[in-house]
């Protein structure tokens, strides 16, 4: 792949989302050949299917909950902002992610809460 593709991959993730997340440019430096699997779970999250985008990025907001992954739990709820998720879809999945993941996973979603209470 080549410089330019790499940079329409990222630009591309960063039209969808809203930003680039901050590890896709470490990536590119890295190992530029990560970004074509990388442009692939794009797709597969980003797109939307027989669930809504939106509601896919609320699904990686619970998984990065329970990874207790701060800053994965941050981008995917700002993704599913610029999906169209709702305020009020926000703090239910949130809820959902207490009831499922307990203490320390609502814990991972402490920046994404001050975020949404932002807005």
């Amino acid at each position: 792949m080549m410089e330019m593709e790499h940079e329409r991959v990222v630009s591309s993730i960063e039209k969808k989302m809203g930003f680039a997340p901050g590890i896709m440019k470490l990536i590119k430096e890295l190992d530029p050949k990560a970004v074509e699997f990388y442009e692939f779970c794009d797709k597969v999250v980003q797109e939307d299917g027989a669930l809504p985008a939106k509601f896919k990025l609320m699904l990686v907001m619970a998984m990065g909950a329970q990874r207790h992954c701060k800053e994965c739990v941050s981008s995917a709820m700002r993704g599913a902002i610029n999906r169209g998720a709702s305020k009020e879809e926000l703090v239910e999945a949130i809820r959902v992610i207490f009831v499922a993941g307990g203490a320390q996973a609502v814990a991972a979603c402490k920046e994404a809460i001050e975020e949404l209470l932002k807005k």
